[in-house]
């Protein structure tokens, strides 16, 4: 019977979570941080989602004020207490970071994903959630840094509140880089910006971690959906996290 594995990933804005038979996922749901943030609501949406037992679980978090909130609720919904991922902790990566402590459980969660699905290779990951990250993964394990810029999310929220006539509009996707009203030119304006100071990031964080070498560009992330014709990647993993979880929890059996 395949061991199963409850990852949560407490982010800025949203609660991912799902539920791994051996490496198979067979499971996947989301909450809004303001959920998770009520009292009683992670262990609410644990009982409700997670269905069948758990053996084991991992957890990564950027938001510390609701770490320990998260693991008693699921060591009260699910019975098994889960391993936190940090920086400074037993993961199996090296991290370029001048101080490793400060680089973020998602990023790294992400990195051990991608370690675990292209293993020798050099990866670069980029990460669309509310912030947008950039991280460059050698082929040898170390996590050598990377870049962080506003979520797409974020660039429509500071245009609205930094501007006295631009309106708070909804993001989707522009119908063409030609927009013929304020809201159709803010929607190809933050999109199309976006696509552009990606790609230049890719470009220019790959050349710096790995000279003329080849790496392969993973997307991943709540928004990396909306950039797959965009040539920005070559792989979209949007689980990358969950799995890169699986993978830390692995690790940690193993060195039982």
């Amino acid at each position: 019977m395949p061991t199963r594995t409850l990852v949560l990933s407490l982010g800025n804005s949203t609660l991912n979570a799902g539920v791994f038979a051996g490496s198979r996922l067979v499971r996947r749901f989301q909450a809004p941080i303001a959920e998770a943030a009520r009292p009683g609501g992670i262990e609410r949406l644990l009982k409700a989602r997670v269905r069948g037992r758990v053996d084991r679980a991992a957890l990564s978090s950027v938001v510390p004020s609701l770490t320990g909130r998260l693991v008693r609720a699921v060591t009260r919904a699910c019975g098994v207490e889960p391993r936190v991922l940090s920086a400074d902790g037993a993961h199996g990566l090296r991290i370029g970071y001048r101080k490793p402590g400060q680089l973020g459980a998602d990023r790294l969660a992400a990195a051990l994903g991608a370690r675990a699905g292209f293993r020798g290779e050099n990866v670069v990951v980029v990460d669309f959630g509310t912030a947008t990250t950039v991280t460059a993964l050698s082929r040898g394990g170390v996590l050598l840094g990377g870049a962080i810029l506003p979520g797409l999310g974020l660039w429509a929220g500071m245009l609205a509140e930094r501007t006295a006539l631009l309106p708070r509009i909804e993001m989707r996707l522009p119908r063409g880089a030609l927009g013929r009203s304020t809201r159709e030119g803010m929607r190809s304006g933050i999109f199309h910006g976006h696509a552009g100071a990606v790609r230049e990031l890719v470009a220019k964080v790959g050349k710096a971690a790995f000279r003329d070498a080849a790496a392969t560009v993973v997307g991943t992330g709540g928004h990396s959906a909306a950039f797959r014709r965009e040539n920005l990647f070559k792989v979209h993993e949007p689980d990358l996290v969950l799995r890169g979880l699986l993978a830390y929890a692995d690790a940690a059996d193993d060195r039982r």
